[in-house]
C-alpha cells in the first residue's frame, strides 16, 4: 500500500477506492469503516478534522494521503464532509488505481429487512478486482425491527456448554441475521463491499451454503466458542456494524473451480482491511 501507513489505514484505503467526489459522513460511519471509536477529542473539537499534514495528526495525513480534505464539520450533528482534492494534488498511484477500477453503485442500501437483487440496469457493472471480474450477487442487509433498526442477535446465551468454554476472538457479537437469494451451490471467490470499499475477500466450496444460515447469514450457538467458526462471527458482526452505521454492504461473486490461488493472490495485493490473515 502506498501513500499512508498507521493507525488510520482504513480511512484511507476506503478513500483511496471511493468512486465519488464526495462523502458526506457521519462521526458513525467513520468509525464504522475504521473498525475502532474515534478518541473523544473528535467529537468535542473542529480542530481534529483540519487538514494539518504535520505534527502528530496521523488521522489528518490519512486522509491527504488519499487525496481527500475536510470541510463542513459540525459537531452538533457529528457530521462532516469528506470532498476529494483536484487531481493534480492526488497521488499518481491512486489516479492509475482508480482509472482501473469499475465504479461501484450507489452507497445506500435497501431498507428492508433481506438481501436483494440488483435492479437490472445496475447489474451491467461488473466489479473489478485484481485484474479479476466479479458479478454483483446481493444487498447485504440484516433483518430488521418495527424501527427500521437491524435486530441484535447473542447467540452465545444458547449454547448449552457455555459456561465451561470460552469464546473465541469474534464470538462476543452482537450479531445479525440476513438471507442472501439466488447464490449458486458452486466453488468461487466472493467480495464484500461497505460504502463503495472493498472490506474483504474470501473462497467458498459452495457460494450458497457460506451465504446461508449454516454460514454468514446466521451464527449458530457452538461457532461463537473455541474451535467455532470464528471467521463466520468475524464477518457476520462487522455487516451488522456497517448496517447500524447505515452503510451500504454488497456482496460480488465470482464462480471458479480453483478458488483458493485467486484469494490468496487477491488479498496480497489488495489488502482488505476485514482480512486478518493477511
Amino acid at each position: 500500500m502506498d501513500g499512508y501507513r498507521g493507525k488510520y489505514t482504513p480511512l484511507f484505503r476506503h478513500l483511496t477506492k471511493f468512486s465519488d467526489k464526495r462523502w458526506p459522513a457521519t462521526f458513525t460511519e467513520v468509525e464504522a469503516v475504521l473498525g475502532f471509536p474515534l478518541p473523544n477529542s473528535a467529537r468535542k473539537h473542529s480542530a481534529w478534522w483540519a487538514n494539518e499534514q504535520d505534527g502528530r495528526h496521523s488521522h489528518a495525513r490519512a486522509w491527504l494521503a488519499a487525496g481527500w480534505r475536510t470541510s463542513e464539520v459540525s459537531l452538533v450533528a457529528q457530521t462532516l464532509v469528506f470532498e476529494r482534492e483536484p487531481a493534480a494534488s492526488a497521488p499518481a498511484k491512486r489516479d492509475r488505481r482508480a482509472r482501473r477500477r469499475t465504479s461501484i453503485p450507489s452507497e445506500r442500501g435497501p431498507a428492508r429487512g433481506m438481501s436483494e437483487a440488483m435492479p437490472a440496469a445496475e447489474t451491467a457493472e461488473p466489479l473489478t478486482l485484481g485484474g479479476e471480474t466479479f458479478q454483483f450477487a446481493a444487498h447485504v442487509s440484516p433483518e430488521a425491527g418495527p424501527d427500521g433498526k437491524p435486530l441484535e442477535d447473542m447467540p452465545q446465551q444458547r449454547y448449552r456448554h457455555a459456561a465451561s468454554t470460552p469464546l473465541n476472538r469474534h464470538g462476543h457479537g452482537p450479531f445479525c441475521r440476513f438471507s442472501v437469494p439466488g447464490l449458486p451451490a458452486t466453488s468461487g471467490l466472493y467480495a464484500v463491499t461497505v460504502a463503495q470499499a472493498l472490506v474483504y475477500v474470501g473462497k467458498a466450496k459452495d457460494l450458497q451454503q457460506r451465504w446461508g444460515p449454516s454460514g454468514y447469514g446466521q451464527i449458530q450457538p457452538r461457532n461463537c466458542f473455541k474451535q467455532g467458526q470464528s471467521t463466520n462471527c468475524k464477518v457476520n458482526h462487522r455487516i451488522l456494524l456497517a448496517a447500524q452505521a447505515g452503510l451500504a454492504v454488497r456482496l460480488w461473486t465470482l464462480q471458479t473451480a480453483t478458488p483458493r490461488p485467486l484469494e490468496e493472490r487477491l488479498i496480497a495485493k489488495l489488502a482488505p482491511p476485514w482480512n486478518d490473515q493477511r
